[in-house]
C-alpha cells in the first residue's frame, strides 16, 4: 500500500490530468508535494501533454513546463559535477 504522500500525488496528478485547464494553485500544491525526481517526470510528461493536445497553450503552461525542465536540467548537472569531483 502506497503511504500517505505517494497516494495525495497520485490523486491530485490524477486531477490536473482529467482537468483540460488545471488551476494554477492546483499545479502549484502538487509542486510543492515532490519528493522524487520521478514525480517531476511524471508531472511534466502531463503537462507536456496537454501542451501537445492543446491548440493554443497558456503562457503559464509553457513557463511552469519550462522551469520545471530546467530545474531537472540543473540538477543533473550538479550531479555530474559531484561524480567528477
Amino acid at each position: 500500500m502506497a503511504n500517505a504522500q505517494d497516494r495525495y500525488f497520485d490523486l491530485v496528478l490524477e486531477k490536473i490530468e482529467d482537468d483540460r485547464y488545471p488551476s494554477g494553485e492546483l499545479m502549484d500544491r502538487l509542486e510543492a508535494a515532490f519528493t522524487t525526481r520521478r514525480q517531476v517526470e511524471d508531472y511534466l510528461e502531463v503537462l507536456l501533454d496537454k501542451i501537445e493536445i492543446d491548440h493554443y497553450p497558456s503562457k503559464q503552461m509553457l513557463d511552469r513546463v519550462h522551469r520545471l525542465s530546467l530545474q531537472l536540467e540543473a540538477t543533473d548537472v550538479k550531479a555530474a559535477l559531484r561524480e567528477a569531483a
